[in-house]
């Protein structure tokens, strides 16, 4: 609130940061941030996405949880995508076995837990493709699956074939969409390291790299590259 007073917090995201910041530094625990629909319609919401992406920042490595309350409603699908891809969505947090919910669904009051992945940067700022260790099949979950698209996303990587594997719930049929890609992303990965070391014209490296992030046209890059 813009009012002043005991225990009020204005609108302000350096406000919000600065507040924030020192809570996690100290001890652990849970911050649930509400408003955020005001925030966004206040400043915008580029602003917002990059007021959670600094959350997401300032809670790596620490003890904390940091959860956001939000009207699905309020934001259009785009949005709520960009949010959830920085927060991804939770059914109920009160539960000790926590389970991550679909994008869809149609509960309009949803909570999402903000969650650092770190992502490793090329010199030209743009990310870095690494090898992740496969999931194995026993213990896998969909809130597992759902960790590791947000990996992959992080990395700059269009996986939108393996999201609808979420919304199954046979976990055999779910771990073998993953299967797939999983091997589709290691090719992807070995050509783009390959490329950034050996291929030196800039358009060609550039047009081979979002191709490669894409997941389409392997097969012809492969062939191109490693013929002989």
């Amino acid at each position: 609130t813009d009012r002043p007073g005991d225990g009020t917090i204005p609108p302000s995201y350096n406000e919000l940061n600065a507040l924030i910041s020192n809570r996690l530094s100290h001890h652990k625990g849970a911050i649930v941030l509400d408003g955020l629909e005001w925030l966004s319609s206040l400043h915008g919401f580029d602003a917002l996405i990059g007021f959670i992406r600094s959350l997401s920042d300032s809670v790596h490595r620490t003890y904390w949880d940091i959860f956001l309350s939000i009207d699905e409603n309020s934001f259009n699908s785009i949005e709520f995508n960009l949010i959830t891809r920085e927060a991804p969505l939770y059914k109920n947090i009160l539960e000790d076995n926590i389970e991550i919910a679909d994008v869809s669904s149609t509960d309009s009051s949803e909570l999402l837990k903000v969650e650092h992945l770190e992502v490793e940067l090329h010199a030209d700022g743009s990310p870095k493709l690494v090898f992740l260790t496969r999931l194995p099949k026993s213990g896998f979950t969909k809130s597992i699956l759902q960790r590791r698209i947000l990996q992959w996303r992080r990395m700059g990587l269009d996986v939108s074939e393996v999201e609808s594997a979420l919304h199954t719930l046979n976990t055999e049929t779910m771990y073998q969409t993953y299967s797939i890609l999983e091997e589709k992303v290691r090719r992807a990965i070995f050509l783009d390291n390959w490329i950034v070391e050996n291929i030196t014209d800039t358009q060609e490296r550039s047009i081979a790299q979002f191709r490669i992030r894409q997941l389409t046209g392997l097969d012809e890059l492969e062939q191109r590259y490693f013929a002989d």
